[in-house]
């Protein structure tokens, strides 16, 4: 398995993703899960390799077609040859995850002769709201077609594959992503605390400050839900380019002191927030999966998503708003917070219904039925 990241040197959901499925992996196959760099990761429960610093003999290899930022090129296009430095047991499969891994599932693929797959967690198309670098998509357009198998996150990352990359749609197989129900060790705000004991409600964005995840709509969303409940915070959590747009956008907007930022938090903090809000709102433009409304539910918040959240297509018991209907969502965000017993009971009909669907388990049995048939 050709990953990126994982856990804690991760930038967000690919990471996360990657850990557990490996770790379920692992407890039924015999796994090794690459990185392309040393990282001082010490207790992972799957075996984990680091692709060596130097290629030596096979520097000859790398593609010069592209440009990108010097050190993502060479991470991106020499990690196969660096991988081979370090492993050279022919494995029964190649599984990568998503366009960082491209150049090196080919080149393993090729010189192992074994069956690939790419694991798509999202498209660059998606990632930019259809404006993507033109480098990136190319290289997701060669090595995706390169691959024998896809494996997009869910429905919606298949249509893009299929209408935008025209890539044949049976060489594509659908693989939601799981969830681990566990609570783990929180820290709480003393802030948040404060305001909650002074009858605020918390309203909670997670995930980059990028145009992808939409953070600007429910910013807009504001001034409509404080004209009915004033004692409303909302808070967002990440960090991105929109950064300092969102600030002066909550200035022009009045909503200033209704706002706060904390930039990108990890585990015990980030848990501790959830932990506190009334309310978790996706409002992404394109995201093919999403793990952050599971994370909600998981830590007892009513969450609701836009339609163009992968995860939401397989719940029927979750609200969906279209994430430019800023009228819309705010209808959705005022009448949660404001009946208490509907709020109880969404959260109960939708916590359950995830619960059901979403476990990494599940997923981990049915990539390897893929696995299976395609060694046949």
């Amino acid at each position: 398995m050709i990953g990126w990241e994982l856990p804690p040197f991760n930038s967000g959901g690919l990471g996360v993703a990657c850990f557990h499925l490996a770790k379920e992996l692992n407890k039924k196959i015999d796994l090794t899960f690459t990185l392309p760099q040393k990282l001082p990761i010490n207790s992972v429960p799957f075996k984990v390799i680091f692709a060596s610093d130097f290629i030596k003999k096979f520097s000859g290899y790398l593609e010069k077609r592209y440009f990108i930022d010097p050190k993502l090129y060479d991470l991106v296009f020499s990690y196969g040859l660096r991988i081979l430095a370090v492993y050279n047991e022919k494995p029964d499969i190649l599984h990568g995850h998503d366009w960082f891994s491209g150049p090196a599932v080919n080149f393993l693929k090729e010189y192992f002769n074994v069956p690939s797959f790419i694991h798509i967690h999202s498209t660059e198309i998606e990632r930019t709201g259809n404006n993507p670098h033109p480098i990136i998509f190319q290289i997701e357009k060669e090595y995706f077609a390169k691959a024998d198998y896809l494996l997009p996150v869910s429905d919606l990352t298949k249509e893009v594959l299929i209408k935008i990359y025209h890539l044949p749609e049976e060489k594509i197989f659908v693989l939601p992503n799981g969830f681990e129900w566990l609570k783990n060790n929180t820290e709480l705000s003393i802030y948040l605390l404060n305001l909650k004991k002074e009858g605020w409600q918390i309203v909670l964005f997670v995930g980059r400050l990028t145009l992808q995840k939409g953070p600007d709509y429910l910013l807009r969303a504001i001034p409509l839900v404080k004209k009915f409940l004033p004692q409303t915070k909302f808070v967002f959590v990440g960090s991105g380019d929109m950064f300092p747009g969102l600030i002066k956008l909550s200035y022009e907007l009045g909503v200033q002191d209704n706002v706060i930022f904390t930039n990108f938090l990890r585990e015990e903090k980030l848990y501790g927030i959830y932990s506190l809000a009334d309310l978790l709102v996706v409002p992404s433009v394109a995201d093919p999966f999403g793990l952050v409304p599971l994370e909600g539910l998981n830590y007892d918040i009513p969450v609701i998503v836009s339609k163009t959240t992968g995860v939401g297509y397989y719940l029927n018991n979750m609200m969906r708003f279209d994430f430019w209907d800023i009228r819309e969502m705010t209808n959705k965000i005022i009448g949660i917070l404001k009946y208490q017993k509907m709020k109880n009971l969404y959260l109960f009909n939708s916590k359950i219904e995830a619960q059901q669907k979403f476990c990494w388990s599940k997923t981990a049995d049915k990539l390897i039925n893929l696995y299976q048939k395609c060694l046949q």
